[in-house]
């Protein structure tokens, strides 16, 4: 896996600073193993019950977050941080009926398992994330008023038309009971302007935001 992010970095910036780049890595990882097996633990990484000293430094050009990902599960601060709201604040586990999983991620898995009266499909437009359902959100696959839950993290600002993501979100969603869940990266912030709902979003992590049809979205329609 990372003989393969290597090469793609050195296709994207060259082979003296994907080398150098590539090093760095291979020497942080090292350091945080070494940490790990030497030092007393001071982590546990709630999504998978992981426990050590260091979580591992994710590393990109240009950039660096220390003390980042899990080295089990791979969760990154807002995974840990959105597990822990889905299992004490929101109780996934006490939800029932059907749940639509956009882009879903490893480190949540084990909520949606536990989540045993919630029949949970993965969906997703790449089929190597082992999803259910391959659908892309500007056209669901899916009946109207089908989901009792609709799961969305940081996928609208990777889709072209997000409005019109938005409103097939609306769609498949029960109205009156059914809720979605939006956390939101950088990208999302103008269409949730639009819609009246940025000031209602966690300002550190991007959200969670739940949102009941159709009381929360009644500008979607007009735009």
């Amino acid at each position: 896996m990372i003989l393969s992010w290597y090469r793609s970095q050195k296709e994207e910036f060259g082979f003296v600073p994907a080398t150098w780049l590539f090093w760095r890595v291979l020497w942080r990882r090292a350091y945080v193993i070494a940490s790990n097996r030497l030092l007393l633990k001071r982590l546990r990484c709630p999504c998978c019950g992981w426990e050590g000293r260091r979580f591992l430094d994710y590393i990109e050009m240009g950039y660096t977050v220390r003390n980042c990902a899990c080295p089990c599960c791979d969760s990154h601060s807002r995974h840990r941080a959105l597990f822990v709201w889905l299992r004490d604040e929101y109780r996934i586990s006490e939800k029932a009926g059907i749940a639509l999983v956009f882009a879903p991620e490893k480190a949540l898995a084990p909520l949606w398992k536990a989540a045993t009266n919630l029949r949970a499909y993965k969906v997703d437009v790449e089929p190597r994330r082992g999803v259910d359902v391959l659908g892309d959100l500007r056209q669901l696959p899916f009946a109207s008023g089908v989901a009792d839950l609709v799961w969305c993290h940081h996928v609208l600002e990777q889709v072209e038309d997000d409005r019109v993501a938005m409103k097939e979100l609306k769609r498949v969603l029960l109205s009156g009971s059914g809720e979605l869940i939006i956390s939101v990266g950088p990208g999302d912030s103008r269409l949730l302007w639009s819609l009246g709902l940025l000031t209602k979003l966690c300002p550190a992590t991007g959200g969670p935001l739940v949102l009941t049809l159709p009381r929360d979205l009644p500008r979607l329609d007009s735009m």
